[in-house]
């Protein structure tokens, strides 16, 4: 039998492992659908595959792949969030209906939040046509990019 004054410290240890392998910010906000997977395939700079289904950057762009910039664009993707890489992808609430066959959303990567690192890199812009239709337009990250 373990002695009492063993129990609390244990406690303590299973509450400060907890804390430290479940990030807090690890869901999904609102109502349309969260994606945990696997990344697939980088199709381009604002689109990628996980698990096969194609994701698209919410309110992010970057150029298309045979334009300027969007190999370097795609690149860049590919060193922060590889193939291989597990994401989680949390569907814009606002556009569930798509855009050519692909969920709209935000992607978190590494710790990362991919829509707004490629922001960040200079690789894309804020696609400011879409931020009354984003459930992500009032975030800090699409603030300070002009939405």
């Amino acid at each position: 039998m373990l002695p009492i004054k063993y129990i609390p410290p244990i406690i303590l240890v299973v509450v400060i492992i907890f804390i430290i392998t479940i990030p807090f910010d690890a869901g999904c906000s609102g109502d349309a659908q969260c994606i945990s997977g696997k990344v697939t395939e980088i199709v381009d700079g604002d689109t990628i595959k996980v698990d096969g289904k194609s994701i698209r950057f919410s309110l992010t762009s970057t150029p298309e792949i045979y334009d300027d910039g969007g190999i370097l664009a795609r690149e860049y993707v590919e060193k922060i969030c590889p193939i291989g890489s597990t994401v989680l992808v949390d569907e814009d609430d606002l556009q569930t209906k798509g855009s050519y066959g692909r969920i709209i959303g935000l992607i978190k990567c590494n710790g990362n939040i991919i829509n707004e690192e490629i922001l960040e890199s200079g690789h894309g812009e804020i696609s400011i046509i879409h931020c009354k239709t984003s459930e992500f337009a009032n975030t800090d990250w699409a603030k300070r990019y002009g939405c």
